[in-house]
């Protein structure tokens, strides 16, 4: 089967009759729906500027490209495959579960990370999102403001630990990983410089990717103690503890 095939620069104008009166309005998420609705292996720009009503120019306003559109598409699919959805258990493990979507798939695609920082994500990416996360927090009594700021909350930790993460990765790629140039960075300096450094490198400085876990667990302790509650253990710490509870029975 042969694939759909958009230039990556914007089409030239062709000659024919003006358009008369305002373009339709049209955004990324509409751009992302409408591609999603024909199917991501079968949507070319054409298509979706037809569905849309608009010019095929209209979409490069909003998408740079079809590869572009396709990655927009594709992190929306998976934070929506994983976004809570239900109220079986408990608020922590709902937020956790976000987290490490919203790690996983900064990962996945670090192309996503630089289109959110030059802003061209924009609220469309990120509306749909909150409203099912709102939904879902709400059931544990969580009033929308609280859910707004523990939606953020988590969003702002997980781009920090993903950028960390990726150039962590780099790093390693790279002749000098990070750890080797830290090492290297110690050695040149007078052994009473940085004592402080010193003591906690490198058992608390170079760190694996999901040491971001600890920080979010505080966070969510945080919460918990404004709704004066105590957080339980994590999910995977209940588990281990009930299976030694079951060995010593």
């Amino acid at each position: 089967m042969s694939k759909p095939v958009d230039s990556d620069a914007p089409p030239k104008a062709t000659p024919g009759s003006p358009r008369v009166g305002r373009p339709p309005r049209v955004s990324v998420q509409a751009i992302i729906n409408a591609a999603l609705e024909i199917g991501l292996e079968q949507a070319s720009l054409k298509q979706i500027a037809e569905k849309l009503n608009v010019a095929p120019a209209t979409l490069y306003r909003h998408v740079r490209n079809r590869s572009e559109l396709l990655r927009l598409a594709a992190f929306e699919l998976t934070l929506a495959r994983r976004l809570p959805s239900g109220n079986s258990e408990h608020w922590s493990d709902l937020a956790t579960r976000y987290a490490e979507t919203l790690f996983e798939s900064f990962i996945a695609e670090p192309q996503l990370m630089n289109e959110l920082l030059k802003g061209r994500l924009g609220p469309d990416a990120e509306v749909d999102l909150l409203e099912q996360f709102l939904a879902a927090i709400r059931r544990h009594d969580f009033s929308p403001e609280q859910g707004v700021r523990l939606f953020h909350s988590i969003g702002t930790l997980m781009l920090g630990a993903a950028a960390g993460a990726i150039g962590l990765q780099a790093s390693r790629e790279s002749d000098r990983p990070w750890s080797k140039a830290m090492h290297e960075l110690l050695a040149r300096r007078d052994s009473d410089e940085l004592p402080n450094v010193r003591q906690v490198f490198p058992q608390s400085i170079d760190r694996q990717p999901h040491d971001w876990l600890p920080a979010l667990r505080a966070l969510l302790v945080g919460v918990a103690a404004l709704r004066g509650e105590t957080l339980p253990e994590p999910k995977a710490a209940r588990a281990v503890a009930r299976s030694q509870h079951s060995e010593r029975h």
